[in-house]
């Protein structure tokens, strides 16, 4: 147990580690909680990934609570990835700037902190909408304030915290009718309270319920890495169309835990827990030339991994590194996944195409690296999903006018955008004409539902196709190829004469079975097929 009356710097930063530790055995009950029923839910990962980026970036700070909490909400600012990534990292913010001064932390100046979490993350969100992560912050911080009244512990104010955040995440579905329909809770309110749950144990060292067999097992602090058990292993794989897939697969069949494999084709970033690091170097080793390799015990001080650290490399087709070529005056980056995909951007000039790591969404430190050299006097910024915007919004603020973001909130309204790029010229005439082209463009994605769910009016069965317009799910069809064509129909109008299918990974025939059947139905429009290669969306189609 902590001392009663105050939490110094290094205890804080055991608290933090323990709710790192605990997001991660709680990450996958996180993802699977998503409004849409697509097999890309990431809200959990893209927290984690978060808070490993703060962390890292608080490990070698020396001073006080202050001086730790102002570097963690740094690296959060930074890393963060995804709307609830960027949105944690304003609570942190929130929370450092309350307690900028301060040595140690005492109980009522944590629950002060926590409120101006809350009402920095409010601030920072220009629509705020209640039912999220918002509401189950404001109101769990409120009842950890009222509980200070009553009783000055943290051990007591934290559990009042727990107990709120978890009720409010119940509540989130009465608040927020998308969650109610498809019978949901707020993932990113559940990602709250878990952390704190995890912040609750490493204070008070009180086992929490494993999140495997919940009621039953528990798993102590003292079971989470600070016992010596096992090495955490990094490593960088350098080689030429590294199947990633493959490799953390590999790391999982050896046991590994809170395993990360990300990057490109050419340079990969591998972070695993393993007892025997040997299985995760064989498995890199495989897979090209290790470098950065870092064993460490896990008894020693915490290695965390991030994904800032890229190899540079060689870029194919782009005539020689990228850090060497002259930049031109305004240059373009991108955010996608796919290698047709990321081909055409790279045709259409982008200096930079960024994947986003293992869920797609790249971190504001990330971007703002790529935008670093990309362009002499601006870069356009195409974040190509709406949940990259936010992390994108904050790169742009950090880049002091670098980045300038052209909103695109899917792939296919950021390749129109990029059509209409220029490396030259008036800088806002050409940011106005991306801009028109991005608008004129209708977005469609089709996959199969992964549950089922009622979802903007629509009564979803677990198995079928979906297909969402402009970011709208519109229907649900006995396949994807039907749910595809449904959502043609929607978006098709007299003025419409094209249709650019890009045929992502696992596409029957490679798109022409879509081409064929949309000719058949659509005979007037023209078709054109891109090998996109992109994940969980066998299709994505633009039409203009």
């Amino acid at each position: 147990m902590i001392a009663a009356t105050s939490l110094t710097a290094q205890q804080l930063r055991e608290a933090l580690e323990a709710a790192e530790r605990w997001l991660a055995l709680n990450r996958d009950a996180v993802n699977a909680i998503n409004v849409y029923p697509v097999p890309d839910g990431d809200t959990g990962t893209n927290m984690l990934l978060t808070w490993r980026a703060a962390l890292k970036a608080g490990e070698d700070v020396e001073g006080g609570a202050g001086a730790y909490l102002a570097a963690v909400a740094r690296g959060a600012l930074l890393g963060a990835r995804g709307n609830s990534g960027v949105i944690l990292s304003q609570m942190l913010r929130g929370l450092a700037e309350t307690l900028t001064s301060a040595e140690d932390i005492d109980c009522a100046s944590l629950c002060r902190a926590l409120e101006g979490a809350s009402t920095t993350a409010y601030s920072a969100v220009s629509q705020p909408v209640e039912g999220t992560m918002l509401t189950v912050m404001r109101e769990a911080a409120a009842a950890c304030a009222a509980a200070e009244r009553v009783r000055s512990e943290f051990a007591h104010v934290l559990e009042a915290f727990v107990d709120e955040a978890r009720a409010s995440v119940e509540r989130t579905p009465d608040l927020l009718p998308r969650l109610r329909d498809a019978g949901v809770v707020d993932a990113g309110g559940l990602g709250i309270a878990v952390l704190f749950e995890g912040v609750h144990l490493g204070i008070t060292r009180d086992p929490l319920p494993d999140p495997r067999t919940p009621g039953t097992a528990q798993v102590a602090l003292d079971a989470v890495e600070h016992e010596g058990h096992g090495y955490c292993t990094e490593f960088v794989v350098l080689g030429v169309d590294i199947d990633r897939v493959t490799l953390q697969d590999a790391l999982d069949a050896a046991g590994g835990e809170s395993i990360l494999v990300v990057g490109d084709a050419d340079a990969v970033h591998v972070h695993v827990h393993l007892t025997d690091p040997g299985p995760a170097l064989t498995a890199g080793v495989r897979h090209g030339a290790l470098a950065a390799v870092k064993v460490e015990n896990m008894q020693a001080q915490h290695e965390e991994w991030t994904q800032g650290h890229e190899a540079r490399h060689e870029e194919p087709g782009r005539g020689g590194p990228a850090e060497q070529r002259e930049a031109p005056a305004f240059g373009l980056v991108a955010v996608a996944r796919g290698a047709g995909i990321v081909a055409t951007f790279r045709e259409l000039g982008a200096a930079r195409v960024l994947d986003g790591g293992p869920t797609g969404k790249a971190s504001a430190g990330e971007l703002l690296e790529a935008a670093t050299g990309a362009g002499r006097e601006r870069v356009f910024l195409l974040p190509n999903d709406k949940d990259v915007l936010m992390a994108a919004e904050q790169a742009a603020a950090q880049s002091g006018g670098l980045i300038e973001v052209i909103p695109a909130r899917s792939v296919a309204a950021g390749l129109a955008a990029a059509v209409a790029y220029l490396p030259e010229g008036d800088a806002d005439n050409v940011a106005e004409q991306m801009r028109e082209a991005m608008g004129d463009v209708r977005s469609i994605e089709a996959t199969v539902s992964v549950r089922d769910a009622v979802v903007d009016g629509v009564d979803v069965r677990s198995g079928d196709g979906i297909a969402l317009l402009d970011g709208v799910l519109v229907c649900c069809e006995p396949t994807v190829e039907d749910a595809a064509l449904a959502a043609i129909r929607r978006a098709v109008t007299p003025a419409s004469a094209l249709i650019t299918l890009y045929a992502g990974a696992g596409a029957p025939g490679g798109g022409d079975v879509l081409r064929r059947i949309i000719e058949d139905a659509h005979p007037d429009l023209e078709v054109e097929v891109i090998e996109g290669g992109q994940p969980h969306y066998p299709y994505v189609l633009a039409v203009e």
